[in-house]
């Protein structure tokens, strides 16, 4: 897969969808600007599990949720992040796309599976979806406390304990660093993707000053705009 660094982030532009990756730079005037022909479309996001279709840009940041999908040309569906994780998907069967904002507790309550899962209700085969993962915050400087590493690792079910080792390093008493990346991975796996139609960039949001992040930040912190819309 392509991709393209521009002066807002990166972009991955096909015949028939294009997704862009958001940095610093990518606030909703100017992505407005840069793609007129697009309608930029946000849910609010609250680290939930919900999972909806959007139709109407007159719904801009109007419903709670953390995905969102549509088979709707021109329709860019946004996501917002700031270390967490930022996931898009197309089917070029049914040509459906899908947005979907990952955080650990999205991670952990598996909105990466219901998304998919919901587009296999519309008709997707799942070894057919193209995945783009944008950047987020990476194992390097993903230190949480012991008792977020299990509800994280809980969404992959059962695992034995040298399977569970292979998503964490512990690092001092009741703390580890968390490979989310690895977690994602697995999930897309675990429903049946081909791996082959995953892109990572594999960004630290963290350590590359290009993005925001809101660990390395505070409250300091802004927020980048990324999304996928649909062109033919």
């Amino acid at each position: 897969m392509n991709i393209e660094q521009t002066q807002y982030g990166y972009e991955v532009r096909t015949e028939h969808i294009t997704v862009f990756l958001g940095g610093v730079h990518a606030q909703l005037p100017k992505l407005a600007e840069a793609y007129p022909d697009f309608k930029l479309t946000r849910l609010k996001q609250i680290h939930s599990d919900a999972v909806v279709e959007t139709k109407d840009h007159a719904l801009d940041y109007q419903v709670i949720a953390d995905s969102h999908f549509t088979k709707e040309k021109g329709l860019a569906l946004c996501v917002i992040t700031a270390d967490c994780v930022p996931i898009f998907f197309y089917d070029p069967a049914t040509n459906l796309i899908a947005g979907a904002h990952a955080g650990w507790r999205g991670v952990a309550s598996r909105i990466i599976p219901k998304t998919i899962q919901k587009m296999i209700q519309l008709g997707s085969f799942p070894q057919n979806l193209q995945v783009i993962v944008g950047p987020h915050i990476q194992k390097q400087s993903f230190e949480v406390e012991n008792d977020v590493r299990d509800q994280i690792l809980s969404s992959l079910g059962p695992l034995s304990p040298s399977e569970r080792a292979s998503y964490f390093e512990e690092t001092s008493a009741g703390k580890c660093r968390v490979d989310l990346s690895e977690v994602v991975k697995t999930q897309l796996q675990q429903e049946g993707l081909d791996l082959d139609k995953v892109f990572n960039l594999h960004i630290d949001t963290v350590t590359n000053p290009d993005f925001h992040s809101y660990r390395r930040d505070k409250d300091k912190s802004g927020r980048q705009i990324s999304f996928i819309c649909r062109t033919q």
